[in-house]
């Protein structure tokens, strides 16, 4: 693929295919300057141009981006955001339109490069980047553990705390992976808190195994807890399992932490191998 020149910047050679915007600026909006294809014949450009799967100009957090050619079809698109994580998607109206299977995110940039092949064969390549808004409204998490890298007793539950509620679990538990050396097999619970707020836990199935390291991976920068609250980081937390504690003294030491040491938000941008992972979207 070619060299593209600053996407703000007009062409010196007419003969390349623009990537024509169809979202439009503003508040919780998507906004980008326009790209430039690969050399094609200048009797069939291919037009490339982005927009929301409702068929509005306007892209805003919690929409499904769109991207679609005029002139000749779509022979690859490729979104990823600053991760490298690929936006999913797949083709429709005879690949004259890719559409996102899931949501862009807020205060997110994302990289586009949709490769086309006009009406008479000629090919070309469109790149554009493009940065969502912030979102207005939060969602957060309070881990329990609440301690990186503590013990725990074996009758300790992991447990995911939210300030506001959840009404899409399913796009929540998606993100969420437990990983323990001893490949203990288990699933999320979802619940209620003394104080009423959502809950969810990961069960094991048998007691934990005194001794075994647990890693918790909370993905969820960017995910949509329901009605337009989104999360705006992930969360990562380790912790051992250590002998049981059955004094219903909360001061009592078990292993190197005490029974009652309070949850927090436990977070950190180290992340380790994936091993034995167990418990995704259980």
């Amino acid at each position: 693929m070619s060299q593209f020149p600053s996407p703000c910047r007009r062409p010196r050679r007419p003969r390349r295919a623009a990537l024509a915007l169809a979202a439009v600026a503003g508040a919780g909006t998507l906004s980008a300057c326009a790209g430039f294809a690969a050399p094609a014949p200048v009797s069939d450009p291919v037009k490339v141009a982005l927009g929301s799967a409702d068929g509005t100009r306007t892209v805003r957090a919690g929409d499904k981006l769109e991207v679609s050619a005029k002139g000749g079809v779509l022979t690859e698109v490729t979104v990823t955001d600053p991760r490298g994580r690929r936006l999913p998607g797949g083709f429709a109206n005879g690949a004259t339109v890719w559409t996102s299977s899931a949501e862009i995110a807020p205060a997110t940039t994302y990289s586009v490069v949709a490769r086309t092949r006009s009406e008479r064969g000629g090919v070309g390549a469109a790149k554009e980047s493009l940065t969502t808004a912030r979102a207005a409204r939060l969602n957060t998490v309070v881990l329990d553990p609440g301690i990186q890298d503590a013990v725990v007793a074996v009758d300790r539950l992991l447990t995911l705390t939210f300030e506001h509620p959840v009404t899409d679990r399913a796009a929540v538990q998606r993100r969420l992976s437990v990983t323990a050396d001893e490949r203990t097999a288990g699933s999320w619970d979802w619940t209620k808190d003394p104080n009423g707020k959502d809950q969810v836990a990961w069960r094991p199935k048998e007691h934990w195994k005194p001794g075994t390291e647990v890693t918790l991976r909370a993905e969820l920068d960017g995910v949509d807890s329901g009605g337009g609250r989104y999360f705006s980081g992930d969360y990562d937390l380790n912790f051992t399992i250590s002998r049981s504690c059955t004094d219903s003294d909360p001061g009592r030491v078990c292993g190197k932490v005490h029974v009652g040491d309070p949850a927090g938000v436990a977070s950190s941008p180290v992340r380790g191998k994936d091993d034995d992972t167990t418990g995704i979207g259980d």
